[in-house]
């Protein structure tokens, strides 16, 4: 055998291997490019192919379309839907015949195309084999070679090998792909059916939609635009990729991109979706797709996704489209409803709230003018509990001394707007307060009178408070007239002290020296009495000066020395012998101390032990003023309201419940706290805390 022969059977033995390895690897691609990259693998294994092609048909418009290029090794994208009709070229006879041939003068079908070949040389060598499926033909792959007669008729052989696997393997793949695709648009459906069963706003699941469409759907961008109830109005409620700008904007149906594939009720292409659109600006010049979102046959929307031509001509894009878009139809559907009816819960929540909330009574009652409804602050005014206060009539809370007929209660002719007037109502236990009515009705969609809205305000306090001001300016008055009276005695009482020092300068005897500075020690006793009187009486603007706690503290003792004497009232005082200083108005402290020795006083109207204790004490930066007495002290409950604007344990007539909330406004005032502890039956301590003055702490 000759040498020539051998090298000739070794070469071809190679190649045959060469076949059966890439074989092989073409079985083994799972993807549809996968297959197509080791189809051309397995070509420029056994041929020269820097260039190569595989093209499938469309037997029905009778053309090409490429599906896998390289031109000079390199891959090239397919970036256009090229196509390339049937003609008289090496291919199409390939195609029509269905056996593979080898010509030295390929047709240059390429030309003008993004597959331009041969940039730098012309391609003159040309091998094309059928893929044959089937018994069917239904595609052509070809390579093209720079050389002379780079093809010998055994490549032919070769070559067939490599399209009937080929064939085998892309229609292989194509199926795996579309099982794929067919679990991968069953995962998105079902994943948009859970994204509308979720608790989440229109807006966001939108977006998350939008999001599931893209991932299985090769698109440039994407919006979802939700119409108006009436279908006049599409809004653009998420929007992604090159869609972006769409979102949250808003246009007339009839004015925009969307219109005709929403006249049609189908899905329509769209050349350019800014050449119609209303926004032109927002609205990407692009092809698109638009899906009209139609549930329980209703338009309710629509979906855009924009690509170039070629992704949106493709079947399976048109077919995972017109898959996912009742998915999506009715997510939408399901969404509005629910955003309509979270809304519509929201604000009966916040308005059963807002009622819940109020520190006023308020009654909703029927047409019948029985209670339908009470809020916490009428439970509590009234002291019903809810199920005794449904059904009641609103004329069981109007005192019927109050001369109001049903009629006057709820009046007749109050059609618009509200009315207002005062009765005077009734609670449970049977004690009355005064009370501003307001009154509104409720309609309904027919502007029917259907209910009423009572709204009530206890007008106690506010008349507690208005007696309070006639009580301070009978106060004001009285403390103009015991200035003035302090003055007239302050003069006599002036003369009787120094004529009584005089006298004691004189030789007097032993009884006579007792009497005359009796009547010293009394007068000077009285002038101090008067001197405080006219310091607590006088009117003055707040003051921000210096203060000695300690003399202040005397100063409140003296002016309350008579009261205690009389109540028999043992005063103990412990002053610190820093006398500490702080800021603030005299005056009002005073009046807060003087607050304090009145309340301890009356405690301790009814106990034999009567101990009253002021101690001082500087504590670093403070300073504390306690103020201790051994009355009857309070329970707990009583503690916690002691603060509390006219809250009061005196009787009535004797107290205006004012005292202790003044005097605390007025330590807060003054940068301090004020604190108590008291036992039943052991007595009371107070404990007033103010920040030290500068000048004390140097």
């Amino acid at each position: 055998m000759s040498t020539d022969l051998i090298e000739e059977l070794e070469r071809r033995a190679a190649r045959f291997a060469a076949v059966a390895t890439v074989q092989q690897a073409i079985s083994a691609a799972v993807s549809v490019e996968d297959a197509y990259k080791e189809i051309y693998r397995a070509v420029a294994s056994v041929v020269d192919a820097p260039c190569f092609t595989l093209m499938l048909v469309d037997p029905v418009g009778e053309t090409f379309h490429p599906q896998y290029v390289v031109v000079d090794g390199k891959e090239i994208p397919i970036s256009e839907a090229l196509e390339v009709p049937l003609g008289e070229h090496e291919v199409s006879q390939v195609f029509r015949t269905g056996k593979a041939r080898i010509s030295g003068t390929p047709e240059r079908w390429w030309a003008g195309t993004t597959y331009e070949v041969g940039s730098s040389a012309r391609a003159i060598s040309e091998i094309a084999a059928p893929l044959i499926y089937g018994g069917r033909t239904v595609g052509v792959m070809q390579a093209l070679s720079y050389k002379a007669g780079s093809y010998e008729p055994q490549d032919l052989d070769l070559v067939m090998l490599i399209a009937g696997q080929a064939s085998v393997a892309i229609e292989n793949a194509r199926l795996f792909a579309a099982q794929r695709n067919e679990q991968r648009l069953t995962e998105a459906a079902a994943e948009i059916a859970r994204i509308a069963l979720g608790r989440i706003n229109v807006a966001d699941a939108s977006k998350k939609i939008l999001k599931i469409i893209t991932a299985v759907i090769p698109s440039r961008g994407a919006a979802l635009g939700i119409a108006s109830q009436d279908e006049q109005v599409i809004t653009c409620v998420a929007a992604g990729g090159s869609c972006k700008d769409m979102l949250d904007s808003s246009a007339p149906i009839a004015e925009s991109a969307v219109r005709d594939a929403w006249a049609r009720g189908k899905p329509t292409l769209v050349d350019n979706l800014r050449v119609n659109a209303f926004l032109p600006r927002a609205v990407p010049a692009e092809p698109a797709l638009v899906i009209p979102l139609i549930a329980s046959e209703r338009r309710i929307g629509v979906l855009i996704v924009t690509a170039d031509a070629h992704t949106l001509h493709s079947d399976d894009t048109v077919g995972a489209l017109l898959r996912l878009g009742p998915a999506v139809a009715l997510a939408v559907d399901v969404l509005v409803l629910g955003e309509e009816e979270r809304l519509t819960h929201t604000r009966e929540r916040t308005l059963a709230a807002a009622l819940a909330t109020m520190d006023q009574p308020v009654l909703i009652l029927g047409a019948d003018a029985r209670v339908q409804y009470a809020n916490a602050a009428a439970i509590r005014e009234y002291g019903y509990d809810l199920a005794e206060i449904a059904g009641m009539s609103v004329d069981d809370f109007v005192v019927a001394s109050a001369e109001l007929s049903r009629r006057q209660t709820i009046p007749e002719g109050q059609d618009r707007g509200l009315w207002t007037g005062e009765h005077v109502h009734r609670r449970k236990d049977g004690s009355e307060f005064p009370a501003a009515v307001t009154l509104s009705h409720i309609r309904d969609g027919a502007d029917s009178i259907v209910g009423l809205v009572i709204g009530i305000r206890n007008l106690s306090e506010e008349r507690q408070i208005a007696e309070h001001l006639r009580r301070a300016e009978k106060l004001a008055a009285v403390g103009e007239l015991v200035a003035g009276v302090a003055h007239e005695l302050n003069n006599p009482l002036t003369g009787i002290s120094t004529f009584a020092q005089l006298l004691l300068e004189e030789k007097l005897e032993g009884e006579q020296v007792e009497s005359v500075q009796l009547i010293k020690r009394e007068a000077d006793r009285a002038i101090g009495v008067i001197r405080d009187l006219l310091l607590f009486a006088r009117k003055t603007e707040p003051r921000d000066v210096p203060v000695d706690v300690n003399t202040i503290v005397q100063h409140t003792i003296r002016l309350r020395s008579y009261a205690s004497r009389s109540s028999g009232i043992e005063v103990h005082t412990h002053l610190d012998p820093s006398n500490p200083q702080v800021r603030g108005d005299d005056q009002k402290l005073q009046q807060v101390l003087l607050n304090l020795l009145v309340n301890a006083e009356y405690a301790m109207q009814d106990v034999h032990v009567r101990h009253l204790s002021i101690m001082t004490r500087k504590d670093r930066d403070k300073v504390h003023v306690v103020i201790s007495d051994t009355g009857q002290g309070m329970p707990e409950d009583v503690k916690q309201r002691i603060f509390e604007p006219f809250f009061t344990t005196k009787a009535a007539g004797e107290g205006t419940g004012l005292g202790l909330s003044v005097s605390y406004g007025i330590i807060q005032g003054h940068g301090g706290s004020i604190s108590v502890d008291s036992t039943p039956n052991v007595g009371t301590t107070f404990t007033v805390t103010l920040p030290l003055s500068h000048q004390s702490t140097k």
